[in-house]
């Protein structure tokens, strides 16, 4: 296993799998899902800039952090993979995908995705969260987003997270990225996509899941689960990887 500040690698044979985490999450969101992964898959996950100790972009900027993803993954000399993201690690994805040579992303699978057109926050919960680095705030996030309760290594994980993010970084998504449509970017994008969304998720609501994701990427297949919150990758490992898995497989037969 390869762990360094922006990349945390389990070097096994097997199709890649690129994960990206959430707002707030870093590489460390992912390890209860890539480790039900990686005695068949390569895993990789990736912290974005300002996000797990990682150096921040200025100004950062959607197209900024996908620029930066796929610099990385082409360091690490890395191709023809799964790109799979988390909330805000969907909205990254799909822009990493819209831009590189076709055939390098093999499928994207987005979890709980912010969606690719404008996430929906009320002013009062926005407001709240810009109290950042706020470890108070920071337990009322996570309470705020879960339906499952965590176990202390990942309630702290998910805690810890949080409080090491670059808090420019903090303020310039919560303003201006989850605002951010990309909708227009992706027209042209043709790889497969599978969203894995809870009907139950307090953060991004079924509607919007519909509405602002479905609707826009009408090729889209959507896969859902119930009493499951926003963090699904913490609160239901065993189901986000078993259906990674099975989507990874159904391609590799279509192939």
């Amino acid at each position: 296993m390869a762990d360094t500040n922006t990349v945390l690698e389990w070097r096994n044979k097997g199709d890649i799998l690129i994960f990206l985490h959430y707002f707030g999450g870093s590489v460390r969101s992912w390890k209860w899902v890539t480790e039900k992964l990686s005695d068949t898959y390569r895993c990789v996950a990736l912290n974005f800039p300002g996000f797990g100790n990682t150096p921040a972009l200025h100004p950062p900027s959607i197209k900024g952090f996908a620029d930066f993803v796929r610099e990385e993954l082409d360091k690490l000399e890395l191709e023809n993979y799964s790109l799979i993201g988390h909330s805000m690690g969907c909205k990254i994805a799909l822009q990493a995908a819209a831009d590189v040579l076709e055939g390098t992303v093999r499928q994207l699978i987005l979890v709980a995705p912010s969606p690719p057109t404008i996430e929906p926050m009320p002013e009062k919960e926005k407001k709240r969260m810009l109290h950042h680095p706020d470890r108070q705030e920071a337990e009322t996030n996570v309470a705020n987003a879960i339906k499952r309760p965590l176990t202390k290594e990942q309630h702290d994980v998910a805690i810890e997270t949080q409080l090491s993010t670059d808090p420019a970084t903090w303020r310039w998504w919560l303003m201006e990225g989850m605002a951010h449509s990309i909708a227009e970017n992706l027209k042209e994008l043709q790889v497969p996509i599978t969203v894995l969304a809870s009907e139950d998720d307090p953060v991004i609501l079924a509607r919007v899941i519909q509405e602002q994701v479905m609707n826009v990427l009408k090729h889209a297949k959507l896969i859902t689960t119930k009493e499951v919150g926003h963090l699904s990758p913490l609160e239901a490992p065993d189901w986000v990887a078993e259906q990674i898995r099975k989507i990874i497989s159904q391609q590799k037969h279509q192939e």
